[in-house]
């Protein structure tokens, strides 16, 4: 071994002493000619003295290699001499290392391997060697630079501002909006120290006129998991296992889609330094601020679109809660970092400018808007900066069972296959409860009552109260599903019972994505054009010999999806079933405020309310209640004076999480798409409508320095779909790669455990209708199609004439 390491050192001293020769060396003649080249005559002049020196050389290379196999044995034999920065005794002036920097307090104390983080560990050896590989030089160096980065992080969480545990303002109700767990708090923190060695060795590559390493496997061993092997956890995959991992691993190959892994780059991140600065203009000069272009653009204009309900938009939140949730940065102890005034300056603060005269913010003297960094990935190679999906990107049913063996264990009944649920008094059942009283969403008045927040597979169940609501539905779902098969095979366990439950709840959670989401976003054309709708029958899909990486894009969760905002109306109509009577609630009253829930008619009144409101016209324009109201405190009834501290602008949060994520502009996207890709507005006249147009091109200047959701969101729709021909490119994809990747689709014959096409047919008569007239307290008619109005071809239909699936099918004879 000794010696096959030494012979491979001297192998690379020599490699490293010639002139780098690739495919894109100039094939001219230079001043300085590599030292391959050679002339003829010299050769021939030369050859008879080479020969004679022959035996000489071989036997100096002989000498020289049994010389290097003494001192490899006397080096492997000898102590280790520590570095200077090593020595036991630091002087007390010393930089700290991560040991001292941990046991201040950080948050990933419990989590981060303090063999691999502290300074008293080894530096690594040796690594793997590609076509791509980083020199030993290059690697030492990115991994001294990485771990500088990692102190100089947690050094900065230790002096950072923080919001208080407890304090309830709309900050923290948006930290929990995008929950960040400890296992991505890990990961991230590897994530700096691969951004910072990225920026290294790139900077230093430039340096020396070298290509880019951007692809080069680097791992500098700080996340204390095995996330640097993708194949580490496919060799332990057993193919031919019945059920999902809750995690998503072993469905497809290295573990693409699983809960935290990177999200997929459609297109290159368009940063403003190649490696982590958020997108600035094209020409290099700084980008209109978020708040601006929504003040200018996205203004509210209601306008009702009487053909869909706002069902719609609350079950496009709960898949996407299903596949999506992006880590943010956060302070010591899994802190909400505060980062208004910018001087407080945090790395992962990136605040939205507010100018001055800002309708809302400005009598409260603000000139900032809140805003943290989505946290960096843990991808184990140089390159760009990426972020990380917490939960699994299959449309799986995580968002009701949870993407962690902690969270589904915590979420299981003890007995019977199914979840657990509370019990209320009158005999009705709700989430688990949140007893928390830091979660961002607990009050002490209602603590005093006995009525909690809940808990379920999503951190965010309770973010809105329809949100909440089909939480509850889908956890009944569940439960429901399992009675009836317990009844069917009463000798099934625990386990089989719960896996059985959840294999049924996924498929019925696709089959209605679908077959009655997608066609509605989408449009029937776009919906057939991509073969996503359901198979009829009993038959099974055919999957292709190579399936596309179902991993959600970047371009998805960040911008695509969340198109439904523009959706939802500000006033929301509520019937209280019980009393009989209608009212209006503001939007903002029902985010983080679920306890109506408690009365005996709440499921019901949510269902309907969400039933029955229409959705807003598919436009560019937003409601003031998420512009200007979102996460203000909802219980705050105070009509008298300016609500103190004043809500978040989602718009401007989505545009900034664009930028940092290094979104490309949206021409770019156009471009991807095979769409035109304008050169000047005035290419947009056909695209947009001359109102929204015009204010783009006043606030941007430049086409290209647009953000993918501004002109996106502006963008004319060209079929029967409700979003444009950009979005509907970008989430058509999607969906088909979750079709077509996903080895446990419900419809895929290559299924390791396939439905029966009797059992098929059955999970193709589910309907969101269905379930709620199953699952709800007491709703004995809706209509057939819930996501699309009451017409004279979807009226109101007794949950007795509303189809639904046949459990016999899933006994076993045997």
């Amino acid at each position: 071994t000794a010696f096959v390491k030494a012979r491979s050192n001297l192998n690379c001293y020599k490699l490293a002493k010639m002139p780098i020769i690739t495919e894109r060396t100039s094939l001219t003649r230079s001043s300085d000619p590599p030292t391959y080249v050679e002339y003829a005559g010299m050769m021939r002049a030369r050859r008879s003295r080479v020969r004679q020196f022959q035996c000489c050389v071989c036997a100096i290379l002989l000498s020289l290699l049994v010389m290097a196999l003494i001192m490899s044995i006397s080096y492997e034999l000898s102590p280790r001499v520590l570095d200077p920065d090593e020595t036991p005794n630091e002087s007390p002036t010393a930089a700290p290392n991560l040991t001292t920097l941990l046991q201040l307090g950080s948050p990933l104390d419990a989590f981060l391997p303090r063999q691999s983080l502290d300074g008293n560990s080894p530096e690594p050896e040796e690594h793997p060697i590609n076509h791509q590989s980083l020199t030993q030089e290059e690697w030492s160096g990115a991994v001294k630079i990485g771990k500088e980065a990692i102190v100089a992080r947690l050094k900065a969480n230790e002096v950072a501002t923080s919001f208080m545990p407890g304090e309830m303002s709309p900050n923290i109700r948006h930290s929990y909006a995008v929950s960040t767990g400890p296992t991505a708090g890990r990961l991230a923190l590897a994530g700096v120290g691969e951004v910072a060695a990225s920026r290294h060795v790139e900077s230093s590559r430039r340096a020396k006129g070298f290509p880019s390493a951007f692809g080069a496997y680097f791992d500098g061993k700080w996340s204390g998991v095995s996330t640097c092997v993708d194949n580490d956890e496919s060799l332990k995959c057993d193919w031919t296992r019945k059920y999902r991992n809750i995690n998503g691993t072993c469905n497809y190959p290295g573990n693409k889609g699983a809960a935290f892994t990177p999200f997929r780059r459609a297109l290159p991140p368009a940063y403003f330094d190649g490696i982590d600065a958020p997108r600035s203009g094209a020409s290099g000069r700084a980008l209109p601020s978020p708040r601006e272009i929504s003040l200018r653009v996205h203004g509210p204009s209601p306008s009702s679109n009487p053909s869909f309900t706002v069902m719609l938009a609350v079950f496009g939140q709960f898949i996407d809660h299903d596949m999506t949730a992006t880590a943010n940065g956060r302070g010591k102890n899994d802190s909400t970092l505060a980062c208004c005034p910018p001087s407080k300056g945090h790395p992962e603060c990136f605040p939205v400018a507010i100018g001055p005269g800002d309708p809302a913010y400005d009598y409260a003297g603000k000139t900032c808007m809140e805003f943290v960094r989505s946290s960096p990935a843990a991808q184990c190679k140089i390159g760009p900066r990426q972020q990380l999906n917490q939960v699994t990107g299959f449309i799986d049913g995580s968002v009701i069972y949870g993407s962690d063996d902690v969270t589904a264990s915590s979420l299981r009944s003890p007995k019977s296959g199914k979840l657990r649920m509370f019990k209320t008094p009158d005999g009705r059942f709700l989430l688990p409860l949140s007893t928390d009283p830091n979660d961002g969403c607990n009050r002490p008045r209602e603590r005093s009552r006995g009525r909690y927040c809940f808990t379920s597979g999503d951190a965010r169940a309770n973010e809105n109260l329809h949100l909440t609501t089909m939480h509850i539905l889908w956890a009944r779902q569940h439960n429901s599903i399992v009675d009836r098969l317990s009844k069917e095979n009463p000798s099934w366990s625990d386990d089989k019972l719960y896996q059985e439950g959840r294999r049924i709840v996924g498929a019925q959670l696709q089959h209605i994505t679908y077959n009655e989401f997608l066609p509605l976003v989408l449009g029937e054309r776009d919906v057939a054009l991509r073969g996503l709708r359901p198979l009829n029958g009993g038959t099974h899909r055919e999957t292709e010999s190579e399936a596309p990486e179902p991993t959600i894009a970047n371009n998805f969760a960040t911008s695509a999806f969340r198109f439904a905002h523009s959706l939802l109306p500000g006033l929301m109509k509520m019937t209280d079933a019980q009393n009989g009577t209608e009212d209006y609630i503001e939007l903002h009253r029902m985010l983080f405020n679920p306890y109506s829930l408690y009365s005996r008619k709440g499921v019901e009144s949510s269902v309907m309310s969400a039933a029955s409101n229409n959705i807003q016209r598919t436009s560019p324009h937003v409601t003031s209640e998420l512009t200007r109201h979102l996460f203000e405190d909802p219980l705050d009834r105070s009509e008298d004076k300016p609500r103190l501290p004043c809500g978040l602008d989602l718009v401007s949060l989505n545009i900034q999480r664009g930028r940092d994520h290094g979104l490309p502009g949206y021409t770019s996207w156009r471009e991807y798409c095979n769409l035109t890709r304008p050169q000047k507005f005035e290419d947009l006249e056909e695209i947009m409508d001359s109102e929204t147009l015009r204010e783009i091109e006043r606030v941007y200047g430049e086409v290209d320095d647009v953000d993918l959701y501004t002109g996106a969101l502006a963008e004319k729709t060209t079929g029967d779909g409700i979003v444009g021909p950009t979005f509907s490119c970008l989430i058509g994809d999607q969906f088909q790669r979750l079709q077509r990747g996903d080895r446990f689709w419900y419809e895929n014959a290559q299924h390791p455990y396939p439905f029966t096409e009797e059992q098929l047919m059955e999970i193709r008569k589910t309907t969101l209708a269905r379930l709620i007239c199953d699952c709800s307290d007491s709703i004995d008619k809706i209509q057939p199609q819930v996501m699309r109005s009451v017409d004279a071809s979807n009226p109101i239909t007794s949950c007795n004439d509303i189809p639904m699936p046949n459990f016999t099918l899933w006994r076993e004879t045997n």
